[in-house]
């Protein structure tokens, strides 16, 4: 965002009597309503790095203390938020630039530990039953056996390790692979961090662009900033 940007105003709710946290979170709702295309802009031009010379950040003072929690993904299964805007479920087609920018930036290892170690999450949905079939010249039934029936979810998950990874030739369906592959490791977001996109820690890229966009966080920051002065005002 920068100086001058409208900021939506506040809701009639809001009050002074919240909590610092509540007026933090409200902040940052605000700001993914006026500022996600604006950020994204200012992340891809690299413009973090004024701000950082300007100041002390906690990407850098606490840089190996955020790396040592980051690498925790490698054995723990957890999700991390990263600096960029969640996709509108509402509005599929006009809030994607966080998506946008995480795939210009992002570069797969091709090492398959999504494909062969539980971590992904490989259900499929009925189109992507009907890709692979019609990819493999199968019947539905011989891909059912491959895979697991989720009665709380009521969609049908691929056995792990993944019936389709090779370690030498890698996935053999690349071209009909389900969706939750063509996503990963892009996550849902987290619920404390609900605007912004989020990764799983266990993939080695995903973890590798964590720690590059450390920096990235001061924008969100100085935003949110001048957001909340806003609505002291």
């Amino acid at each position: 965002m920068k100086d001058g940007d409208p900021i939506p105003r506040k809701p009639p709710t809001l009050r002074r009597s919240l909590s610092s946290e509540e007026r933090l979170a409200e902040a940052k709702r605000l700001c993914f309503i006026a500022c996600a295309k604006s950020c994204v802009e200012e992340k891809r031009a690299s413009h973090h790095l004024k701000l950082l010379k300007s100041r002390p950040h906690w990407s850098d003072l606490k840089r190996e203390e955020q790396y040592k929690i980051i690498d925790r993904g490698e054995s723990e299964p957890f999700d991390i938020a990263i600096p960029l805007p969640a996709k509108d479920r509402r509005d599929p087609e006009g809030t994607s630039w966080g998506v946008d920018l995480f795939w210009e930036r992002f570069r797969c290892r091709e090492c398959g530990r999504c494909c062969y170690t539980p971590g992904a999450g490989l259900y499929l949905k009925k189109v992507d039953m009907e890709r692979i079939c019609q990819h493999l010249g199968w019947s539905r039934k011989r891909l059912k056996s491959l895979c697991r029936y989720d009665k709380d979810l009521k969609v049908w998950a691929l056995k792990q390790p993944c019936p389709f990874y090779d370690p030498d030739k890698g996935c053999t369906i690349y071209p009909a692979r389900p969706l939750t592959c063509t996503r990963y490791p892009l996550h849902p977001p987290l619920k404390e961090m609900p605007s912004h996109l989020a990764v799983d820690a266990f993939c080695p890229a995903a973890r590798e662009f964590v720690k590059e966009t450390l920096g990235w966080w001061i924008v969100c920051e100085a935003n949110w900033a001048r957001i909340l002065k806003d609505m002291e005002g």
